[in-house]
C-alpha cells in the first residue's frame, strides 16, 4: 500500500488541473485493483495444486491402497510431480507480477507491464498444452490397474466422463481464464497509456 502511495503522490504532481488529477487517480486505483486480481488466481492455484499433490502423496503412502503394480504408483508420483511444477510455475508468475515495481515513473512502469505481457503470451502458448499432455498420460498410466477386470461398459463410461470433462476443462475453462487474463493485462497497458497521455498533456 505504501508502493501506491507514493506512485499515487508521484504521478499526481505533474497534473495541475483538478480534472485530469482525478482522472489519473482513478486510472492508478483501476491498474492496482486489476493486478491484484492477476495475481489472485495464480497464487490460489499454486496453494490448491500443491495440496492436491500432497493428498495424493498421503493417499498413496497411507492409504492402503494395495496395488499389485509398481507403475500404478508411479503413475500417482508422476501426478504429484506434475502438479507440484505446475504449482512452483504459477507461483514464479505470481511472484513475476508482484515484483513489477509501482513506484517508477509512468513510462518505465509501462514497459514492466508490456515486457510481463509479451513474456505471459509467450508461456500460455506453452504452458497448458504440456501440463493437460503431462497431466493425462500419468493419469492414464495410473488407470491401468484400475481399469483391470472392470466391466467394459464402465469404462468406457467413465473415461467418457474423464474425457469430456478434460475437454471442458481445456477448451472452455482454461481459454476463458487466458482470455481474462489477457483482458486484464491489456486495461492495465490501456490504463497507463492513458496515465501517461495525461501528464504530457499537463505538463
Amino acid at each position: 500500500m505504501q508502493d501506491f502511495d507514493s506512485l499515487k503522490n508521484m504521478w499526481q504532481q505533474p497534473a495541475k488541473g483538478g480534472e485530469v488529477s482525478r482522472e489519473i487517480l482513478d486510472s492508478i486505483t483501476h491498474t492496482k485493483t486489476t493486478k491484484m486480481k492477476l495475481q489472485k488466481p495464480q497464487l490460489h492455484g499454486a496453494i490448491a495444486l500443491t495440496i492436491t499433490a500432497i493428498f495424493i502423496a498421503c493417499l498413496a503412502l497411507f492409504g492402503n491402497l494395495n496395488f499389485k503394480h509398481w507403475y500404478t504408483y508411479g503413475g500417482m508420483v508422476l501426478i504429484c510431480l506434475i502438479c507440484l511444477v505446475q504449482a512452483g510455475f504459477m507461483y514464479a508468475t505470481y511472484k513475476k507480477i508482484k515484483t513489477i515495481d509501482d513506484t517508477v515513473e509512468p513510462a518505465a512502469h509501462l514497459q514492466q507491464w508490456e515486457a510481463y505481457y509479451d513474456l505471459r503470451k509467450k508461456q500460455n502458448r506453452w504452458n497448458m498444452p504440456v501440463y493437460y499432455l503431462l497431466l493425462n498420460v500419468a493419469m492414464a498410466i495410473y488407470m491401468v490397474e484400475i481399469f483391470t477386470g472392470r466391466p467394459v461398459v464402465n469404462v468406457l463410461i467413465f473415461i467418457g466422463v474423464y474425457a469430456a470433462w478434460m475437454l471442458f476443462a481445456y477448451f472452455y475453462l482454461g481459454r476463458k481464464n487466458l482470455k481474462k487474463e489477457d483482458n486484464r493485462l491489456q486495461t492495465i497497458i490501456n490504463d497507463l497509456k492513458s496515465i501517461e497521455g495525461q501528464l504530457k498533456k499537463s505538463e
